[in-house]
């Protein structure tokens, strides 16, 4: 049974993960680019911003599939501190996304007119400086990318 978790959670870090992370780091260059009034650029971010928000939630399945593995054999995973480390991370990552990333994407959606009218709020999603919304969110993406680099690490090295 622990094979069989073992081989979801990867699966699921695979497939939510890192499309997560490819869609956070090219996101703001697609919404620059609909800024300047690009079309084609538009319907890409739109896209990228789904992702980042389905498949950012998604990706929760890893962690339940990983804690499930841990329950599996727990008086050998429980003592393995990279374990309990690269969990942390892995909350980090994903409060970077949910508190940081993902309003910063809706808000540059909605200054773009991209957002259903439910969804859009015109006193809040204003960009006043798109080139500093640019370069925050390429850190914010920067920074996730590196946190799931340090988890994946953390999995993989025994201390």
């Amino acid at each position: 049974m622990t094979i069989v978790l073992i081989i979801l959670h990867v699966l699921a870090a695979v497939l939510f993960i890192g499309p997560t992370t490819v869609a956070v780091s090219t996101f703001q260059g697609q919404a620059l680019k609909a800024h300047a009034g690009d079309t084609r650029a538009a319907g890409t971010a739109a896209l990228l911003h789904r992702i980042t928000r389905s498949y950012g939630v998604l990706s929760i399945l890893v962690p339940l599939l990983g804690v499930a593995t841990m329950a599996t054999n727990w008086s050998v995973y429980a003592t393995r501190a990279n374990f309990h480390t690269a969990i942390a991370v892995a909350v980090i990552a994903w409060a970077l996304l949910l508190v940081l990333i993902i309003p910063q994407q809706r808000k540059m959606m909605g200054a773009l007119g991209l957002l259903e009218a439910d969804e859009h709020d015109p006193e809040e999603d204003v960009v006043s400086d798109w080139d500093r919304a640019r370069s925050r969110l390429s850190m914010f993406g920067g920074v996730f990318a590196l946190l799931w680099v340090v988890m994946l690490a953390l999995m993989y090295i025994n201390f």
